[in-house]
């Protein structure tokens, strides 16, 4: 028998993601197995607390337990434990409604989590309550960050309030050997949110179950939009090319790929490529859209991709998708975002209805609030882990943990693809995505996320905002305002200065650790005030300094270059041959390639020659995309980073030319190498007709990612630095990555790659929050 002694408390504080996933039920039972008795509550930071008070073996025993054995969506950061004398008070296990402490840091509330194949067979079980009711969920799965208004996360602190909770529902919630027991999202058919079906017009279609309806209308071509989790999607049948084009007029978007939805890997397999790695992305409870190669020949409409040898696919994530393909004629739907270009995510029923009902033929809806948008996050199956494009639903709001503690910090982001971010503690908390900020819609949205993730994490006040260099974006001027309302330091961080400071939050490097980082990319500002995106930094969050770039290139038409690719050629090209050469060379593709043919490219010379409104860039992504003009599969750019995405695709066809020297010469120019790109683009114009095309496109990827990373090993060697980093959109190219990972790799140093946020724009957030971080030193 145990003396009295050998009884102790323990006070038990857990840190990570541990609300909203079912962590209390587990802390309960695995309290009941060790016979101690106290309670487990959320506290308001998101946190848990265990007081425990038994036998001091065993509540050892059961601490280490917690983390051997906890629910598969649990990440727990700190386990932190006081022990004190027993109260003697306990007389069994509880699980306490919350105290709202309020206290900062901590955790926060997971993402929205897909749901489980336990609540799947519930929907399809004609004996469950729950048979074919599409909300159904449970404590480890189902809407979590698009339904939370504040924390600690409990019912009433969701939109789910709006709909209380039946007796045989509450009977659940209520029981800890349930596994809906503290499940604040769940309901049924009885006490749950009501779906509606609507025509055109808005008329109510009076239909007992609106699914079986729904399937019939898209099985006969119609597109339906859907209330889902986050927002609403425009769905049609994958393979109906006639249907698929019709979509895109209404959507004015001509080429932009569409993401699918199929119900099963089964499914997937029919006209995708399915690796190890890009299976566990597509059935991990994120469920993002991932983008897999498609089969050959393609058994889908051919406009969902158009020029591109992939396609973005993922599998349902709540019971509201996965019965649209109950008896669907198809293997696929198009799951397409129903919001405008320029606007955010559309979230509210009404919204849709009233102004853009004239997208879909029929719209299925339901009656809870969505409080937060989120789009579909999608992913490369990149090497490791994937390679985030868009993190969104599924992601937010995890943080990433980095190297450093810190004050609390706003970034704000750059422009396009754009999130924010909040630095607090050791971690940084980005938005989800929120797209290109050049409109006042797109700002509120921005800023109405940061606020509610500032709610959330109990932040009060920040130390300093940070924004982009470029003095005309939205959000620079947004943090200029914010600045002088608060007296806070405004901190302007360089755009690529912010891609290398994001590289060390993703490898948990400290904000003074140097490295090399490669950042490409269609644009950023430098502090010279031309356009920068290919270069290659030396420095670390605190600082940097320019040790290489590639030959800055005119646009002529500044913008105009970018939105038709070959006034970006013939710049590049002009230094290389005179006017009547080019004008020669580019007569017969003038009229195909120039929205005013022929008098605009007599203009186009005339800029360059003039140099009238022709800026200078150093940007990867316009040399892309002139050799995507140069071949002919572009011309005008109707999605951003469209040429340089469709030359990828074509190159993966290709193959090496070890015959043809394409090396890019640099020089010492100043304190900086210079690659000299005009030398690179005049040898692949002489060879455009002595090779196939997609073997030169193959054979252009690799020597500018040879290019990048012998240039970027050199430096480092010089420099007494080991690890080089890859960043900036043009680090999707998986063609480049490869290359200058092999460059690297084989000089021995280390490669390093963005692993939990975006490279392209929408890491600039975090990246900004770090270099703020470090200039507050």
């Amino acid at each position: 028998m145990a003396l009295v002694a050998d009884v102790q408390q323990a006070e038990i504080r857990i840190v990570g993601v541990v609300q909203g996933i079912g962590f209390r039920p587990f802390i309960y039972a695995q309290a009941m197995d060790y016979q101690l008795v106290g309670y487990v509550l959320n506290t308001g930071n998101s946190a848990v607390k265990v007081v425990v008070e038994g036998k001091k073996n065993e509540i050892i025993e059961f601490i280490e337990s917690i983390e051997k054995k906890k629910p598969h969506l649990a990440v727990i950061d700190s386990i932190q434990t006081i022990w004190h004398k027993p109260s003697g008070k306990f007389r069994d296990f509880q699980i306490r409604i919350s105290k709202d402490e309020q206290k900062s840091g901590g955790s926060v509330i997971p993402p929205d989590v897909a749901i489980c194949d336990e609540c799947l067979k519930d929907i399809n079980n004609s004996q469950s309550r729950h048979y074919q009711y599409p909300m159904t969920c449970c404590a480890i799965c189902g809407p979590r960050y698009t339904t939370i208004t504040n924390t600690p996360y409990d019912r009433e602190r969701t939109t789910m309030d709006e709909f209380p909770l039946c007796q045989d529902c509450d009977t659940e919630f209520n029981d800890p050997l349930d596994r809906r027991f503290n499940a604040q999202t769940i309901c049924c058919p009885r006490c749950g949110p009501q779906f509606q079906l609507l025509d055109s017009t808005g008329a109510v279609i009076e239909t007992e179950d609106c699914f079986p309806t729904v399937v019939s209308l898209l099985n006969e071509g119609a597109i339906v939009a859907v209330k889902g989790l986050g927002g609403i999607h425009l769905a049609v049948r994958a393979s109906q090319e006639d249907q698929v084009q019709r979509l895109r007029r209404l959507r004015n978007k001509p080429y932009k790929p569409l993401a699918i939805m199929s119900p099963s890997l089964d499914a997937i397999q029919k006209y995708a490529t399915i690796t190890p790695l890009a299976e566990s992305l597509l059935t991990s409870w994120r469920r993002p859209i991932v983008v897999l190669y498609q089969k050959r020949p393609f058994p889908l409409a051919p406009s969902l991709a158009p020029g591109l040898d992939t396609i973005g696919v993922m599998l349902p994530y709540s019971g509201i998708y996965f019965r649209l393909f109950e008896d669907l004629e198809d293997s696929a739907l198009v799951m397409t975002s129903a919001n405008p270009a320029g606007l955010p995510t559309i979230i509210h029923a009404t919204t849709f209805q009233n102004h853009f009902m004239n997208l879909a033929d029929y719209f299925l809806t339901h009656n809870r609030t969505i409080y937060q948008r989120s789009d579909d996050s999608v992913v490369i199956p990149a090497p490791t882990n994937g390679l985030i494009i868009r993190r969104s639903r599924g992601y937010t709001p995890e943080p990433i943990n980095t190297a450093n503690n810190g004050p609390p910090i706003l970034a704000l982001g750059a422009l396009e693809k754009n999130t924010g971010a909040i630095y607090h503690k050791t971690r940084i908390y980005p938005t989800q995505h929120i797209g290109d900020v050049d409109t006042l819609e797109t700002l509120q949205f921005l800023q109405e996320s940061l606020a509610h993730l500032q709610q959330l994490l109990r932040v009060n006040a920040f130390d300093a905002i940070a924004c982009d260099l470029h003095p005309d974006f939205l959000t620079t001027r947004y943090g200029e305002e914010l600045a002088d309302e608060n007296q806070i330091p405004l901190i302007r961080v360089q755009h690529h200065h912010a891609h290398l400071a994001a590289l060390l939050v993703d490898n948990n490097l400290p904000v003074d650790e140097e490295i090399v980082a490669i950042c490409s990319d269609g644009a950023g500002y430098g502090p010279d005030k031309t356009t920068w995106g290919g270069e290659i930094l030396v420095g670390n969050a605190k600082q940097y300094r320019r040790a290489a770039y590639l030959k800055p290139q005119p646009m002529p038409g500044g913008d105009l270059a970018a939105q038709y690719p070959l006034r970006m050629l013939i710049g590049i090209l002009t230094t290389e041959y005179s006017n009547t050469e080019l004008h020669d060379a580019f007569t017969e593709i003038a009229p195909r390639a120039l929205p005013q043919g022929l008098s605009e490219l007599q203009t186009i010379l005339k800029q360059v020659t003039q140099q009238l409104n022709t800026p200078l860039t150093s940007s990867t992504g316009r040399i892309l995309d002139a050799l995507a003009s140069m071949l002919h599969l572009t011309f005008h750019r109707t999605y951003e980073g469209e040429p340089a995405i469709r030359l990828e695709s074509y190159a993966n066809r290709g193959k090496p030319i070890p015959q043809l020297n394409l090396e890019i010469p640099s020089k010492q120019t100043g304190q900086a190498l210079m690659l000299d790109t005009t030398v690179f683009m005049t040898n692949l114009f002489q060879n455009r007709r002595n090779f196939s095309g997609s073997d030169l496109a193959h054979e252009a990827h690799l020597s500018l990612g040879k290019a990048f990373g012998t240039t970027a090993s050199e430096i480092a060697e010089a420099e007494g630095l080991r690890a080089i980093g890859f960043s900036g959109g043009v680090a999707f190219n998986q063609i480049i990555t490869r290359a200058i990972r092999q460059v690297v790799e084989d000089r021995g140093l280390e490669f390093l790659t963005q692993r939990y946020v975006p490279p392209g724009d929408a890491g600039t957030s975090v990246g900004q929050g770090y270099a703020a971080r470090g200039a507050l030193e």
